[in-house]
């Protein structure tokens, strides 16, 4: 049910409850309905935080620095690798700042009005909003309160359901000319219904005002912006070159050395107290540091030069097709009950024209075989280090989409999969390779496994032959796809 659908039931009772003429400033525009939007929006926020912790960001650089198939289908630089990682970081955080952006146009405050473009290149905000960002003490506390109004709104949202669906109930029972004490009594509990969504929403951002929670949002945006030049070292050096240079994290220290633009402009507190430059935030702008006038420059320009110089998977929009395929595949490697008529034809239709015409062409450079056992278990073990690395990229695609996909439905919940993780950079020329690889592996190996059952079933016993083959295999079965 949308939200379109319960607000004509009792959206006007709750917004007229919830304008108090005193502590709520009434003569500001407060969030109401917009509430479930700024939910999703608080917990984007939150998780661009939280993914930048030094927990976090060493865990990514684990990740690609132990990735075997990062480096064999993307890049083995680490240093490139890591550039993608903070281009996603860095066009999450303009995909919120837009949101933010249009929000801003409800607010009184002009402040506010004219957000569309600050964070256009995040790396390049405007000296006029230095000063705005929070101390880390008092960030991590806005994040819990941020997390405390997101849980209450989608409380909120689902008490709201249930009210829709009561005052339904209500309405028919009406209709029908019920009973009247159970009439009464059914009143009685959508009235208790209608006071636990007031109190829910008296919890949540229904009731803040728009100024309110922008502010909160764009000091969160701006502390977020800085913390991600700490975590990356972009440095601008006296020439005004912008370069990444080494980051802390290794060091025990994900925020940025004193050569770092957040040393620069001293607006973030990282191992001393720093004094914050405005003590009065509001529409009054600080006019000084205009070394916080910086950007990546060459950093990223680079990055995207080089990406954009191998056709990649995510180009050719078949990450995620991929993915299915290399998962399915593993699945019928490591589970013979799969393997059937109807999952050999499901996987051939799975398959891409090119890789299936160099599966051919491969299969027929091979020229015949004897499908002995010593041919299976090359083929298998072979099969099995391919999965090895390309396997975890591909479970990797499917969580990726799958956390946006949960994103959509509900209250914004992310993940700390970024696409430098999965399929998404990956050249296509080199994983259709290991694919096709992959199918080879599949077609000897049932071929092999093929021919002793069918000397099994007229009678010829097979001996320990195939019993050797099944533990040297790990039970691992296959299908054939070209005879």
């Amino acid at each position: 049910m949308g939200i379109e659908t319960m607000e004509s039931s009792w959206f006007n009772t709750i917004w007229k409850s919830s304008r108090k003429p005193t502590s709520l400033e009434p003569e500001r525009p407060l969030i109401g309905i917009m509430s479930f939007e700024v939910s999703r929006l608080m917990t984007k926020v939150a998780n661009l935080w939280q993914f930048l912790t030094h927990k976090q960001m060493t865990w990514l650089q684990d990740q690609l620095s132990n990735s075997l198939g990062t480096q064999k289908l993307v890049s083995d630089d680490h240093n490139y690798l890591m550039e993608l990682a903070l281009l996603e970081i860095l066009d999450n955080i303009k995909c919120v700042a837009q949101a933010v952006a249009r929000l801003g146009k409800k607010s009184m405050d002009p402040i506010f009005n004219n957000l569309d473009h600050i964070f256009d290149n995040p790396m390049e905000i405007d000296v006029n909003w230095c000063g705005w960002e929070y101390r880390l003490k008092k960030m991590e506390k806005r994040v819990k309160k941020m997390k405390r109004f997101t849980a209450v709104t989608s409380q909120l949202y689902e008490e709201l359901e249930v009210l829709h669906e009561l005052e339904k109930d209500l309405k028919i029972m009406q209709e029908n000319n019920t009973d009247q004490m159970k009439l009464h009594e059914f009143q009685k509990k959508v009235a208790w219904q209608h006071e636990e969504v007031a109190d829910l929403r008296e919890m949540s951002v229904w009731v803040r005002s728009y100024d309110y929670i922008l502010r909160l949002l764009v000091r969160s945006l701006l502390t977020i912006v800085n913390r991600v030049k700490g975590v990356f070292g972009i440095t601008q050096r006296s020439s005004g070159h912008i370069s990444r240079g080494g980051s802390d994290i290794g060091k025990g220290n994900c925020f940025a050395r004193s050569n770092s633009i957040s040393a620069l402009v001293s607006v973030y507190p990282f191992e001393r107290d720093i004094k914050r430059s405005a003590s009065n935030l509001g529409d009054k702008a600080v006019k000084s540091r205009n070394t916080a006038q910086v950007g990546l420059g060459c950093v990223l320009l680079d990055s995207k030069k080089r990406l954009f110089q191998k056709p990649t998977l995510g180009d050719a929009g078949l990450s995620l097709h991929y993915a299915n395929v290399i998962i399915f595949i593993e699945r019928l490697a490591i589970a013979p009950r799969f393997i059937c008529p109807e999952a050999r034809e499901d996987l051939y239709q799975m398959l891409t024209t090119r890789i299936k015409n160099s599966f051919r062409v491969k299969i027929k450079n091979e020229g015949v075989k004897v499908y002995s056992r010593d041919l299976a278990y090359e083929w298998s073990s072979l099969m099995q280090r391919t999965l090895n690395w390309l396997a975890p990229l591909a479970h990797n695609m499917i969580k990726w989409h799958s956390e946006r996909n949960f994103e959509k439905q509900r209250m914004g919940l992310g993940g700390i999969v970024l696409l430098v993780n999965t399929l998404h950079y990956a050249d296509q020329v080199k994983c259709e390779d290991a694919i096709t690889e992959l199918v080879m592996g599949l077609h000897y190996v049932s071929r092999f496994g093929r021919e002793i059952n069918d000397k099994a079933f007229v009678g010829c016993g097979y001996g320990g032959e195939f019993d050797d083959y099944l533990v040297h295999k790990c039970k691992i079965d296959s299908i054939e796809l070209y005879d």
